[in-house]
């Protein structure tokens, strides 16, 4: 990478980073202005045009920041051919680590997902389903559930994904305070593994059916 493009590359970022600043104190993202972000970062608006046409714009390049790069890898650990409560505990771990490097971008999407942007919204609402979507055909390929059927299997992941949700929230409350993290960690291992129980006695209930 030249120094142009890469001099390109630390402004985007900076605009990236300062908004999720202001979001992290406290701010909406929709009450955010083009100029108020700009002169935060100490560029002109001009600068911003090079990388963005608007705010929706930056928003969206919030939204692709880290949630493509978590789907793939929670793909990949689900991949591993370890048993499922392994694969649970190892998923919460990763999670739970995940969540914690990346507490502004988490913040920045629960705040929009909830009532943001119409577009962010919307967005962020598609990913989630993505993570739904691509976890039932994992389940399907574990052979979790085997004997359900597809909205069954996919109700499971919305369960699931759900809950990965409501945690993100406790995750972000309760970060720095070890005891509680450790609680809140096995507490959700605890869940999830609850919820793969129940999707086999109701595998098993549907196939004698």
């Amino acid at each position: 990478m030249g120094v142009r493009a890469e001099q390109k590359e630390r402004t985007r970022q900076l605009l990236v980073n300062v908004a999720l600043d202001m979001v992290a104190e406290g701010r909406s993202f929709d009450s955010l202005s083009l100029r108020e972000v700009t002169r935060a970062a100490g560029v002109v608006p001009t600068a911003f045009y090079r990388h963005f046409r608007n705010m929706d714009e930056l928003g969206m390049a919030i939204v692709g920041e880290v949630l493509p790069r978590l789907r793939k890898e929670l793909q990949l650990l689900r991949r591993t051919g370890e048993s499922p409560d392994a694969m649970v505990r190892n998923t919460v771990t990763f999670f739970f680590d995940f969540v914690g490097r990346h507490q502004r971008e988490f913040q920045f999407y629960g705040r929009e997902i909830a009532g943001g942007r119409p577009m962010l919204r919307n967005t962020l609402r598609l990913e989630t389903f993505s993570f739904t979507r691509e976890l039932a055909e994992d389940l399907a390929e574990m052979g979790v559930g085997s004997d359900l059927g597809d909205k069954d299997r996919l109700t499971v992941a919305d369960l699931i994904v759900r809950l990965m949700l409501t945690t993100t929230q406790d995750l972000l409350e309760l970060h720095g305070n070890a005891m509680a993290m450790d609680n809140l960690h096995e507490r959700t291992v605890r869940q999830m593994l609850i919820i793969l129980s129940g999707v086999m006695q109701w595998a098993s209930r549907s196939a004698s059916s």
